[in-house]
């Protein structure tokens, strides 16, 4: 007897009664668990391959003073000046002037940068710090609007962008306080050669204690904005 095509499908999908897995199913799943453990295996390269700021070879930390252009091969930049302030004026939600006080101080620093070669915007993921002597770091404060800081700017090759960083910081962190700057980086695993800038605020201990004594009552960025 003569065996349809519709026939032989049958049987070859069928074993007892059960159908077959099918083969591209099986595949799918294998590509899938391979996938993970791509992705896993990138994740714990990532852990394991940055190192932290201070165990980073210090040909890739450019060193400059304030005042001083401070160049790298993917940035310049330099810190114009540092003033110290009990409070801030800023931006509300809604856009009014709003005055934000600290039980700290809150340091501004007016910094312009440029680039050699492509734009660059600085990223609240990898942000600039500020470094002490005996190694805290401090990060941009969260008080102020953004807009009103360098955050806000796209720095444009062969452009000169101005703006201001704004640190809460305590006093007795001020004697030798640097401010490293850091390109943004993107993706999963972190460039551990990319340049960094680190800018000595010239604060020794007279100088620290000059800046605390003429602190501002109120400092406001809307007016420079």
């Amino acid at each position: 007897m003569a065996v349809t095509s519709s026939e032989t499908e049958s049987r070859e999908a069928t074993t007892g009664g059960r159908e077959r897995p099918r083969r591209g199913g099986v595949a799918r799943r294998i590509v899938g668990v391979v996938a993970g453990i791509a992705f896993a295996a990138a994740a714990v390269y990532a852990q394991t391959f940055t190192l932290p700021y201070e165990q980073r070879g210090s040909a890739l930390t450019i060193k400059g003073t304030a005042g001083e252009l401070v160049e790298t091969n993917r940035f310049s930049a330099k810190v114009t000046s540092v003033v110290a302030a009990h409070a801030v004026e800023t931006k509300g939600t809604t856009g009014e002037v709003t005055k934000v006080e600290t039980s700290n101080l809150f340091l501004v620093a007016d910094v312009t940068a440029t680039t050699p070669k492509r734009p660059m915007q600085l990223s609240r993921l990898q942000p600039p710090f500020l470094l002490t002597a005996d190694g805290r770091r401090y990060k941009p404060t969260d008080k102020v609007d953004e807009s009103l800081t360098l955050f806000n700017k796209v720095i444009q090759p062969g452009l000169w962008s101005k703006g201001v960083l704004v640190f809460e910081i305590p006093e007795d962190a001020l004697p030798g306080l640097r401010l490293v700057l850091i390109p943004p980086q993107g993706g999963l695993v972190v460039d551990t050669f990319i340049p960094e800038a680190e800018i000595d605020l010239g604060l020794s201990e007279a100088a620290a204690a000059r800046l605390v004594s003429q602190a501002e009552q109120v400092h406001s960025l809307v007016a420079k904005s």
